[in-house]
């Protein structure tokens, strides 16, 4: 009996030394880039503190958000700290260690901390007795403290990138994060990017930009003025990974991003599709060269591209990557300057006599002589526009989209600081089928076809005064129409809505002091 008692207090007693060890051991110290392995673990991290939030939701809380970066990469981990909101926080720069339970929500993942010891900094000999790393460049938090001291300067700021950048497109609108994913980021600088990239910059990428900080009084914000070429990247951001679980409507927040899913590519009649596990799971795919050369339908695989909106599917779909040779032909025809190389080198080629190809980018009126052409049909598919300057006379329209052939001398304008391509001889497409407009669009979507070939479904009356119009079945909308007096008899005949072809123009009517639409169908 007395062995009894002595085996069941030494089992008690090595039980309570278990459990003193699991409370007072020190928590594993692991890498930023594992902590999605140690969900709900009291864990440690060390990293360089890069910016900080006090009181982020304003709610008068006792916590302090951080953001604690890698010392030899670019990841980054959230920190929310449970503390007196009052208590200092180490100097931005300084080595940190940081202890907390490792919490996930709705995908987001962070570090929960509480107490004043649950952050330290590494000793050393740099402010305070802590070690501290001095950057090249200023860090978004800088910047939020006292952003007038930065207004109207040249600066340098470190960051992630809340969206792709596209290498095709001049002009963006993003933001400047001081965390790779945008709902863990304390802080964010608007930023408008504009020229073009030499290739895609991917969301989350780590970068350096140098820009110009100034106040948008109209929006009410700071904002970051950056040149293209003035974005350094510092670590490519990583490709996301899809799960067909996903609701389709956040599909649209990774448009431009390059992703990651599995599933089974089949081929219809027109497109292709990617195909997931349950019944409707689908996926628009545009397939590279690649694809249908190697013969990959019905294969199940990870399948890597961009999401992107395809206007010609209509819907998003995976971008698999394409040729440019495949998408702008024209570069593959024989004897004919791509105008890409002219664009990228023109003085090699100024002055002298070449035979180029490309579409019309905006309708050139019989009365003017001027005009842009682009090696792609449409604006988004677009990487070149040249100005062109037509010496001789031309007694139709040259319409928006209109394929022309032309030969042309390669003249430097040094007044206007462009490349003209100056076409003494031409020949012109078929004419492209008109673009149609929409009643109930308004002035800020027809503005942007003046000038050129529409349609429009309507029915043509007219008033009193004599004056045509093309009305909407049903509504009060109405559209000034031009034409020989006939239309409203063609209109007669037929009895219902008719499909309108003409070229949009406004005229002023000075007695109601109104800018009109006009369809002129002459």
């Amino acid at each position: 009996m007395a062995k009894m008692w002595v085996m069941f207090f030494t089992s008690l007693l090595l039980v309570s030394a278990m459990n003193f060890y699991a409370v007072v051991r020190d928590p594993d110290l692991i890498d930023i880039d594992d902590i999605h392995e140690y969900p709900r673990e009291t864990v440690k991290v060390e990293g360089v503190l890069t910016s900080f939030v006090v009181d982020p939701y304003g709610e008068q809380a006792d916590r302090i958000d951080l953001q604690v970066r890698e010392l030899d990469g670019h990841s980054v981990v959230e920190v929310r700290w449970f503390v007196d909101r009052d208590h200092q926080v180490p100097p931005v720069g300084t080595v940190v260690t940081v202890e907390g339970e490792v919490s996930e929500w709705s995908g987001r993942i962070w570090l929960s901390s509480n107490g004043y010891g649950a952050i330290q900094c590494k000793e050393g000999d740099g402010a305070g007795g802590c070690t501290n790393i001095e950057y090249e460049s200023l860090q978004l938090v800088e910047v939020a403290m006292d952003p007038a001291k930065w207004v109207n300067s040249s600066v340098r700021v470190d960051g992630y990138l809340s969206e792709a950048i596209a290498p095709d497109v001049t002009y963006h609108s993003l933001s400047l994060m001081d965390n790779p994913a945008y709902g863990n980021a304390d802080h964010l600088l608007y930023m408008q990017v504009e020229g073009r990239p030499t290739e895609w910059i991917e969301s989350g990428s780590h970068v350096e930009v140098t820009g110009w900080i100034q106040y948008d009084q109209r929006s009410l914000r700071y904002r970051l003025l950056v040149q293209a070429r003035a974005v350094e990247v510092l670590n490519v951001g990583p490709t996301v990974m899809l799960d067909w679980d996903l609701d389709p409507q956040s599909l649209t927040y990774e448009v431009g991003k390059l992703i990651q899913i599995d599933g089974i590519a089949s081929e219809g009649e027109t497109s292709w599709t990617l195909n997931g596990p349950n019944i409707g799971d689908k996926l628009c795919m545009l397939p590279s060269p690649s694809d249908i050369e190697n013969g990959t339908i019905d294969t199940s695989a990870t399948w890597t591209g961009r999401l992107l909106w395809s206007a010609d599917e209509g819907t998003i779909c995976l971008d698999r990557g394409h040729d440019a040779s495949v998408r702008n032909p024209i570069e593959n025809s024989a004897g004919v300057l791509p105008l890409r190389s002219v664009a990228s080198n023109p003085f090699t080629y100024e002055g002298g006599a070449y035979t180029f190809e490309g579409w019309v980018t905006s309708t050139i009126s019989p009365d003017y002589d001027k005009g842009y052409v682009g090696d792609a049909a449409t604006y988004f598919d677009r990487t070149t526009q040249l100005r062109i300057q037509l010496v001789g006379e031309h007694a139709e329209y040259i319409e928006t989209g209109q394929s022309i052939r032309f030969n042309a001398t390669v003249i430097w304008s040094q007044s206007e600081g462009r490349v003209i391509l100056e076409a003494r001889s031409w020949t012109l497409g078929e004419t492209p089928y008109p673009s149609q407009i929409n009643w109930g669009d308004g002035y800020n979507s027809w503005k942007w076809e003046i000038g050129n070939r529409v349609s429009i479904m309507g029915i043509a009356v007219m008033d009193d005064s004599g004056d045509q119009w093309v009305e909407r079945s049903g509504s009060e909308e109405r559209l000034c129409l031009l034409g020989d007096g006939s239309e409203t008899s063609q209109q007669a005949a037929v009895g219902e809505p008719i499909e309108w072809i003409g070229r949009l123009e406004t005229t002023e009517n000075f007695v109601e002091n109104e800018m009109r639409f006009c369809l002129n169908v002459l």
